[in-house]
């Protein structure tokens, strides 16, 4: 339909896109959640070497304190007291900062891997989205890469330096997570209107938007995924079954098969002989 003006067609103005910023968040907070619930496992590991580090400087004090007062410096003890306590923080800060880090990469490769096989991660997928170039293609490695690394890593860092600032006391720290946290939400907040739904700056850096998906595309979509999927074992089976080393194993079982069969015949056979008699 267009509106009729004197020797002028002049369309009629695009509709606005539905918003989906309140869909994205709530799919960020899935896709932080789920895998930070998967790999939570980790913090066994963190507790089992934070009590080692524990053991480790409780017998160093203790060898310390042994010495001071074999010499009699008993001053010393409170010093070297602190000095242990000191050091046995650090460490604990130091593994309790490693696995968030760890965390944090594992969160970026499970975004990575899922946006590239899928085009959504799962908190994408409740809500509905999806992720592609600005000129709908599918996006690739280097573009997935560079946008988790600003919608992930960069946040993630952010708030290991700020619990290691808190619990270290450490100003600078401080100041450098605080300041990478309200990077990545400036950025996240400097939505603009395009005909593909608000983008963020790291959507349009990288030239790729967020779009919603109904549940029957979704669908779809899913049943192509499984169908690359089938199609790619498939292939690869057909391929390692042809392979030379394969085939040249096979014919050695087929005839080790066929001696072994020929073998128990005659054996029969002589039984048979035998059970006959003259």
């Amino acid at each position: 339909m267009v509106i009729q003006q004197p020797g002028n067609l002049i369309p009629p103005p695009r509709p606005l896109p539905s918003s989906t910023s309140a869909r994205r968040w709530g799919a960020r907070w899935i896709d932080w959640l789920v895998p930070w619930l998967v790999t939570s496992p980790l913090w066994f590991l963190t507790a089992e070497q934070i009590q080692t580090e524990a053991t480790k400087h409780g017998f160093t004090l203790a060898g310390k304190g042994l010495f001071k007062t074999v010499f009699g410096e008993w001053g010393g003890l409170g010093d070297a007291a602190g000095d242990e306590v000191a050091d046995l923080w650090g460490d604990v800060v130091l593994l309790i900062a490693l696995t968030l880090t760890v965390q944090v990469v594992l969160i970026l490769v499970y975004e990575v891997l899922l946006v590239r096989a899928w085009g959504r991660t799962l908190g994408k997928a409740a809500f509905t989205l999806t992720v592609r170039r600005a000129d709908g293609g599918r996006l690739t490695l280097g573009q997935i890469c560079a946008r988790s690394a600003l919608t992930v890593l960069v946040p993630g860092i952010g708030w290991v330096l700020l619990i290691a600032a808190i619990l270290q006391f450490s100003v600078l720290l401080g100041l450098a997570g605080t300041a990478l946290l309200i990077f990545s939400a400036v950025e996240c907040g400097l939505l603009r209107m395009s005909p593909d739904g608000k983008t963020s700056w790291h959507d349009r850096k990288i030239g790729s938007v967020v779009v919603s998906k109904t549940w029957t595309e979704q669908l779809r979509q899913a049943r192509e995924f499984q169908q690359r999927a089938l199609d790619g074992g498939m292939t690869f089976a057909r391929q390692a079954w042809e392979a030379p080393q394969v085939q040249q194993f096979s014919q050695q079982a087929q005839a080790t098969f066929q001696q072994m069969r020929e073998r128990g015949r005659q054996a029969i056979r002589l039984d048979d002989e035998q059970n006959r008699g003259p």
